[in-house]
């Protein structure tokens, strides 16, 4: 006899066979399905560095460094997909001052100035894809700091604090896609 199985009864079947199929659902979030995590801005107000990071060695740098969580400045990728480029961490033990890149310039700009490369935090597009908002450098005279951000509350802080723009690093999801 020629029978096509329901789905039922191909369920009923296989548990009568004793074959379990597990149970596939995710507590976590969307993005983590698809290799999204936060960018996170802390802040440290001793050393009066910004810092982004969405590694879970940087978050706990950050802590251990005396560092506060501001907000999650956008989601980046953990892997590399197509057409996304690293974003690097580089540090200046001089200025105390941490900072991401995505760009050459950015990266020509860290080694000309003292910095060293610490790791790779993420990978973000080199242009704008749709759904993504660019992730600005911000410079502060004064302080010696980069700051980067993506959200309208980090742009305005940035500006707030006399920081001026430098260029786009990259673009990322926006935080809404990756908040707790």
């Amino acid at each position: 006899m020629n029978r096509v199985l329901s789905k039922n009864n191909l369920l009923s079947y296989l548990l009568i066979l004793g074959v379990t199929i597990p149970a596939v659902y995710s507590t976590k979030p969307a993005y983590s399905q698809v290799g999204l995590t936060p960018l996170e801005l802390f802040y440290s107000g001793n050393r009066g560095d910004n810092y982004t990071t969405a590694t879970d060695i940087g978050r706990r740098s950050a802590i251990d460094a005396g560092y506060g969580l501001s907000r999650v400045e956008g989601c980046v990728f953990l892997r590399q997909q197509p057409g996304t480029v690293p974003l690097l961490l580089y540090y200046s033990y001089q200025r105390e001052d941490n900072f991401t890149t995505a760009t050459t310039t950015g990266v020509s700009d860290a080694i000309a100035a003292g910095y060293v490369f610490g790791r790779v935090e993420g990978y973000v597009y080199p242009t704008q894809q749709p759904g993504t908002v660019p992730l600005r450098l911000y410079y502060s005279y004064q302080r010696g700091d980069n700051f980067t951000a993506a959200t309208t509350t980090g742009m305005n802080d940035a500006i707030g604090a006399g920081y001026i723009i430098g260029r786009v690093e990259g673009y990322v999801y926006p935080a809404s896609r990756c908040s707790q």
